[in-house]
């Protein structure tokens, strides 16, 4: 994998001189986001449902044989944050990674509740769209509360949990919740230039990104600050009061998965969310922030698999495991 990561960097490379403009920024973005989609396994598919259209990666043929993880993104980011991690798993699962809602290529409009349990019960009906009746979920941040509200309000339909710096519990304030409380919001760019500065924020070292490609991310993300705000907004508006009542009815067996130095969500309340669950594992990696299917993928790869290969067992076997 790597040797191909490097073909393409060095052809990306030889494109650089091209990149004054905006449209071929756009074209070398496009063709490296192809590259990665299709070095996991991965296809693009559109879906239309009755509040709009939503794009989706995904395993072109979902086989029976092979469990099914579906992966929830957190605010502002988009299904191409799994696509490191989908490179690890390929061929091991089916995979589906949904643009939720608001965010990447799936529908945007400014009258639709983004709030976290009409999203999770979104998930809920494109797996049903999918044929899917039940499937190993993983959300980071935002979609970490998300798959841990579907898996309590549809425990039949979740075989296994994977909650990566997940959202919900705030015990422990972050950096970011200090600066919320002074008005900054630096997850919503008040200009393309702060992209590196949020980047930044939610990673120790980010993933080498050719600069026309950073260029085309930083563009968008300026691009969606009003849809951002909104999303935020239905967030704050709709986070409970006490999401330690939704974290025990969970029944899945659930890993709590956190970066040591996270400044988004404070890994200070890790043990509280896998205390709140009944079957969990906590564990943190020393040395990331917010995002470690992007920092640590082989890890998260990893213990994703001890996870999912513990919650396939017959009961018999859990419990002599036991």
């Amino acid at each position: 994998m790597a040797i191909r990561t490097l073909q393409i960097l060095a052809l990306l490379l030889t494109l650089l001189f091209l990149g004054g403009c905006a449209g071929v920024q756009q074209s070398i973005h496009d063709a490296a986001i192809s590259y990665e989609t299709s070095a996991a396994g991965l296809e693009p598919q559109t879906l239309d449902f009755d509040y709009g259209q939503i794009q989706i990666l995904r395993t072109p043929e979902l086989a029976r044989d092979r469990p099914t993880l579906v992966l929830v993104h957190g605010f502002g980011a988009n299904k191409e944050n799994w696509l490191k991690l989908g490179q690890e798993l390929e061929g091991e699962y089916n995979l589906v990674a949904p643009d939720l809602p608001g965010h990447g290529d799936s529908v945007q409009k400014p009258d639709l509740s983004y709030r976290i349990r009409d999203q999770a019960q979104r998930v809920m009906q494109l797996m049903a769209r999918l044929g899917i009746d039940n499937a190993h979920l993983a959300g980071n941040s935002m979609g970490g509360a998300i798959v841990a509200v579907a898996a309590a309000e549809y425990p039949g339909r979740v075989t296994s949990l994977t909650l990566l710096n997940s959202a919900g519990i705030h015990a422990h304030p972050s950096k970011l919740d200090k600066q919320l409380a002074r008005g900054k919001n630096p997850l919503i760019l008040d200009d393309p230039s702060d992209y590196d500065d949020l980047v930044a924020f939610a990673m120790n070292e980010p993933p080498f990104v050719p600069w026309p490609i950073s260029s085309v991310m930083a563009r968008e993300a300026y691009d969606n600050r009003d849809i951002n705000r909104k999303i935020f907004r239905d967030m704050e508006a709709g986070r409970e009061q006490d999401f330690r009542s939704t974290l025990t009815r969970i029944q899945a067996p659930t890993l709590v998965l956190w970066g040591s130095d996270d400044r988004i969500i404070d890994a200070a309340n890790a043990p509280l969310v896998a205390k709140a669950i009944a079957d969990s594992r906590l564990e943190i990696i020393d040395g990331i922030a917010h995002l470690p299917m992007i920092e640590a993928p082989a890890k998260t790869a990893e213990l994703m698999r001890a996870l999912i290969s513990k919650a396939s067992e017959p009961p018999v076997q859990q419990a002599e495991a036991n």
